[in-house]
């Protein structure tokens, strides 16, 4: 049995031995689009929405408390310096200031019967009848009624400057954009009752993401659409942008002044910012260039002799209809830029005659 075996297998291994193998496929080099790169700058857009508001807002309030009388304007009201506002009920301040009248007359009582005491005195001193000391006492009791006066008065001045406070009136040229306060209203002094953009100076309002935040800082160039107008571009230059994040939305507010015809904008109208920057030179490629491998960015590098291998590279950022190769290339190197995802490393390429002339470009 074991003798039968054997020659079983010394059969097997001369059959094997005489079948030859399989041919290689001669496959024809595959026509591919290549492009020989070259460092060169690009500009990169950031876009960003924005919304247009006022560049001074101003929150009107009274420098007393009490109760709102009236409110006489309303929201989208245009107002004028001197403008009426708001009045608080006079009730609040009348004591006050029958109190100031009635002090500023009683001093003025004591006053005048110490002038009349004093000129007594005098008049008896110069026929010896009375001691020069006596005098001088009566001059100190006239003059402290005199202050006694001038301190009435400034009560009675500052009682009514308090009702004069009592009007809310508007410093500017400007549109109501809210009201905060009510008819009926006990309010604090200072507490926000109307609040007032002024008007003709329109800035946007852009609120710029952490990773976009060094870009929003170097951009020298900043383009404002409003969908509203046209879309127009207009020029914007940076005015103010927060060192500190937004602990809402962790964005760093921006306001950009813009610039030339502001007829027909409104406040609160939608917008986008767009600022150009230069970026540092890369190799700009077109995105049918980039090849996946291991979950990494690649590209197929054509050498001397027409094969293709893939070579690891960075990205810096996309462009429209490209990518920005930082790091991998370098000058005149010739890069597959459409078939990428049907070739093999080793594999032999044709490049087409048109592209051939385009790689020298």
């Amino acid at each position: 049995m074991t003798k039968s075996l054997s020659l079983l297998g010394i059969t097997l291994l001369l059959l094997v031995g005489c079948q030859k193998p399989p041919p290689v496929r001669n496959e024809a080099p595959r026509p591919v689009r290549t492009l020989s790169v070259d460092a060169q700058r690009s500009q990169v857009a950031l876009t960003l929405p924005a919304e247009v508001r006022p560049r001074i807002e101003t929150r009107y309030g009274f420098r007393v408390g009490g109760k709102i009388a009236q409110r006489l304007v309303s929201v989208g009201d245009k107002v004028a310096p001197g403008q009426l506002l708001a009045k608080l009920d006079p009730q609040d301040l009348a004591p006050a200031v029958a109190a100031a009248q009635s002090q500023l007359d009683a001093a003025r009582t004591e006053q005048k019967l110490a002038r009349v005491e004093l000129n007594r005195l005098r008049d008896l001193r110069q026929q010896n009848f009375v001691s020069q000391a006596q005098v001088d006492r009566q001059q100190a009791t006239a003059e402290a009624a005199d202050a006694r006066v001038r301190s009435a008065q400034a009560q009675l001045t500052q009682a009514g400057t308090q009702v004069e406070f009592q009007s809310l009136k508007a410093d500017v040229h400007g549109v109501v954009m809210a009201i905060e306060a009510e008819a009926g209203q006990v309010v604090a002094a200072g507490q926000p009752v109307v609040r007032v953009a002024r008007g003709g100076d329109f800035e946007l309002a852009v609120n710029v993401p952490e990773k976009d935040l060094a870009i929003a800082r170097v951009a020298g160039q900043w383009r404002a659409s409003i969908p509203a107008l046209g879309g127009e571009p207009r020029i914007a230059t940076l005015r103010e942008l927060s060192p500190v994040a937004d602990p809402a939305s962790r964005t760093y507010p921006m306001r950009l002044t813009l610039h030339g015809e502001l007829r027909g904008i409104a406040l609160g109208m939608s917008a986008t910012a767009q600022a150009l920057h230069e970026t540092q030179p890369a190799f700009v490629l077109p995105l049918s260039a980039l090849y996946s491998l291991d979950g990494k960015p690649h590209v197929w590098l054509v050498a001397a002799d027409q094969t293709v291998q893939p070579v690891p590279v960075a990205t810096g950022g996309f462009l429209d209809d490209a990518v920005r190769i930082t790091a991998g290339l370098s000058a005149g190197d010739r890069v597959v830029t459409a078939g990428a995802n049907l070739l093999v490393a080793g594999q032999k390429v044709r490049l087409l005659p048109s592209n051939a002339a385009e790689g020298g470009q």
